[in-house]
């Protein structure tokens, strides 16, 4: 007795560090300073798992319990698979939220609209609950086949961190275990009915220490960002030669303080479409491109007669450069020599 016992506290203790874990790491992702429908969705979902180990806990250990308490559970549980695959879907391939994503989540709004109604003999224990787990187990393995997409597909730009990789695995192998052992425990009768619970607990805190150490994770990159590889060849040529001409004609490459920002600004570009741009259709990182510019001012002037007693520091100052060994390792990537060598070949 004393054996069953300490396994009974165990499993107790467990399932509630697990579930207070869960719904920390949802007021966490809610209150996240950037506001983002992927951490709504996210928070979302743990918020559901709390609710979920919540009332597993009160059914083992609480014989009065009340039933629509027992059916918000089983309706927080209709909430965890939907909102874990449109989290990953939008976190792996950002796009705009569309209010059509609401539809996944109609049978957990029709459960609650049944609170008081739905009755265990009546409904639950009639197929309802079976019903819930195959909806379930199917959203899980919905999850790994997008995740296993995401992984696999052969495209540079589906490159992923590996903090990201971690995350995204842990998110999907955590809610797998939680909902296969609901799964085997009702429908297969193999496995004890906290054992979800109990094993799920090392994947929430897996999950909340990756999430406390990288914060960024709650700041994923927007659709419009990552919408710049679609640009036609049209646009990005368009683009790069307002890039040229604002070079060519305001020489804003004089200035030393001159960033992506602020020629974003002039063109009335964001600062990652610059980027995007320069790299991709000029094929420079953008710090080439404006010493570029810089580098052909100071041929100019070092071939001029007028700046024949002129010290190349002050040249190269002159021409926006910030420090000598910039200028210099600069000059020497554009021509091959050093600027003095120039200057005496010329």
């Amino acid at each position: 007795m004393r054996t069953l016992r300490f396994q009974t506290d165990i499993e107790l203790f467990a399932a509630g560090i697990g579930s207070a874990q869960s719904l920390f790491i949802s007021v966490y992702s809610l209150l996240e300073r950037k506001r983002d429908f992927r951490n709504i969705l996210l928070s979302l979902f743990f918020l559901a798992v709390t609710i979920r180990l919540g009332k597993s806990i009160l059914w083992v250990y609480l014989e009065t319990t009340p039933q629509w308490l027992i059916n918000l559970g089983f309706a927080a549980h209709a909430i965890t698979g939907p909102a874990l695959l449109l989290y990953l879907w939008h976190f792996l391939f950002p796009r705009r939220w569309h209010w059509l994503g609401l539809v996944h989540f109609i049978p957990a709004i029709l459960l609650l609209l049944g609170l008081n109604a739905l009755t265990q003999e009546g409904f639950w224990y009639a197929g309802g609950y079976h019903g819930l787990l195959f909806h379930q187990l199917g959203y899980s393995l919905a999850a790994m086949v997008l995740v296993c997409h995401k992984f696999w597909k052969k495209n540079p730009e589906s490159h992923l961190a590996k903090t990201t990789i971690l995350w995204v695995v842990a998110l999907v192998a955590g809610t797998a275990v939680f909902q296969i052992l609901y799964f085997t425990n009702y429908i297969l009768g193999l496995t004890p009915y906290l054992l979800g619970p109990v094993v799920y607990l090392p994947f929430v805190y897996f999950m909340a220490f990756l999430l406390f150490k990288n914060p960024g994770l709650l700041q994923p990159k927007s659709e419009e960002k990552n919408s710049t590889a679609k640009l036609t060849n049209g646009e990005l040529a368009l683009a790069s030669q307002k890039l040229m001409q604002l070079m060519e004609t305001q020489k804003v490459y004089l200035d030393p303080n001159c960033s992506m920002a602020k020629v974003g600004q002039m063109v009335h570009m964001p600062s990652y479409l610059v980027s995007h741009v320069v790299n991709t259709h000029l094929g420079k990182s953008f710090p080439d491109f404006l010493n570029g510019y810089r580098i052909e001012a100071v041929k100019q002037k070092l071939l001029n007669p007028s700046y024949q007693h002129t010290k190349i520091a002050s040249i190269a100052y002159e021409c926006g450069f910030n420090t000598l060994s910039a200028f210099n390792a600069a000059f020497k990537k554009n021509t091959g020599t050093t600027p003095t060598q120039f200057q005496k070949s010329h």
